[in-house]
């Protein structure tokens, strides 16, 4: 499934970025942003109030917790909590960094619509 999100910033936006997530079967996003930063952080947000299964905080903080019961203090607990996560969206959440990527840039129309074909169809997101 192709979710699309920020349609209409298509007119101001530099560029558009086609990102997925999870490992098995991932979930894609195409979103318009002027960097990949702004355009994880939609996705992430996204993510976080339709398909919270691909978010780790929970993971992180359960990880957090028992760190500091162990004798860690806070900036080593949250050192070990935050291995191999990323952080992302205007709330912090966290993902695995192995559970996401960039399917592509800027990708041309033929290339978002190969895209579309191959998935089971498409969703328009907020």
């Amino acid at each position: 499934m192709l979710i699309i999100l920020s349609p209409t910033n298509r007119g101001w936006a530099m560029h558009r970025y086609i990102l997925w997530f999870g490992a098995n079967s991932p979930t894609c996003i195409m979103v318009w942003a002027n960097n990949l930063e702004a355009a994880l952080d939609k996705a992430v947000d996204y993510l976080a109030d339709y398909a919270p299964g691909l978010l780790v905080d929970e993971a992180v903080q359960e990880m957090y917790k028992h760190a500091i019961k162990a004798g860690k203090s806070e900036e080593e607990a949250q050192a070990i909590a935050e291995i191999d996560t990323i952080q992302a969206g205007n709330n912090g959440h966290y993902l695995n960094a192995w559970g996401w990527g960039i399917l592509t840039k800027d990708p041309p129309r033929a290339t978002v619509k190969a895209i579309v074909d191959d998935c089971s169809g498409s969703r328009l997101g907020a």
